[in-house]
C-alpha cells in the first residue's frame, strides 16, 4: 500500500524535444497532507461526547494524529517520513489551541495560536519538500 500521507518531492523531468514533467507533490498538495483533518474530524465530532475530559480528549486525538501518519507515511521498502509526522502532531497542536481547546490543564492564548496556524500551515509546505 502506497502511504497517502507520504510526500513526495517534486522533480523534474527534463525531456528531449518534448515538454518538461514535474512529478512529485507540489506546494498544495504538501499542505493539504501535512494538516491532520481526518484526527481534527474525530476531534471535532467527539468534543461533546468528552465535555468532562477534554484536555484528555485532546491528548487522545493527539495519538491518533502519531498513528495515522506513521502508518500513512509507511511504505514497503521506505522509512517512516518522521519529519512529516513531527509536522503533523505541531500542526494539530497548534490548531487545537487556536480552536480554544487545551491538552490537560495547559493553555496557550487562543489568539497567538490562531496568528501561529496560519503562519505555520503557510510556511511548512515551502521547507519540507518530502523525499
Amino acid at each position: 500500500m502506497n502511504g497517502p500521507f507520504r510526500i513526495r518531492k517534486p522533480i523534474t523531468i527534463k525531456r528531449e524535444g518534448l515538454e518538461d514533467v514535474t512529478t512529485g507533490d507540489e506546494y498544495l498538495a504538501r499542505l493539504v497532507k501535512l494538516i491532520p483533518s481526518e484526527v481534527i474530524a474525530i476531534y471535532m465530532a467527539g468534543l461533546p461526547l468528552a465535555k468532562s475530559w477534554p484536555g484528555t480528549w485532546s491528548f487522545v486525538c493527539l495519538i491518533l494524529v502519531l498513528i495515522a501518519r506513521i502508518f500513512g507515511t509507511r511504505e514497503p521498502g521506505k522509512k517512516v517520513q518522521w519529519i512529516s509526522v513531527a509536522v503533523s502532531f505541531v500542526s494539530f497542536i497548534i490548531w487545537n489551541y487556536a480552536s480554544g481547546g487545551f491538552f490537560f490543564h495547559w493553555t496557550l492564548d487562543q489568539n497567538i495560536a490562531a496568528l501561529a496556524v496560519l503562519v505555520w500551515t503557510f510556511l511548512v509546505p515551502f521547507f519540507h519538500k518530502g523525499d
